[in-house]
């Protein structure tokens, strides 16, 4: 199992919908945690080349997103 945490500002994320649709087109569980500037995710998966291929994805919507 392969776990990832990452974390999102509102300032810089508006449509936290967009990265959960891409979470589950890579077959990737994640557990979601709201604070007031942002959003936490604890990704999980049981192949870490899935985790990478989200990573790639997410870096090419949002860059500001550090991963």
């Amino acid at each position: 199992m392969h776990i990832s945490i990452f974390r999102t500002i509102y300032k810089n994320v508006i449509d936290n919908q967009r990265i959960e649709l891409l979470l589950q087109r890579h077959n990737i569980s994640f557990e979601k945690t709201l604070y007031d500037k942002g959003s936490r995710y604890k990704i999980a998966s049981d192949n870490e080349d899935s985790i990478n291929i989200f990573k790639k994805h997410l870096n090419m919507i949002y860059p500001q997103i550090a991963l």
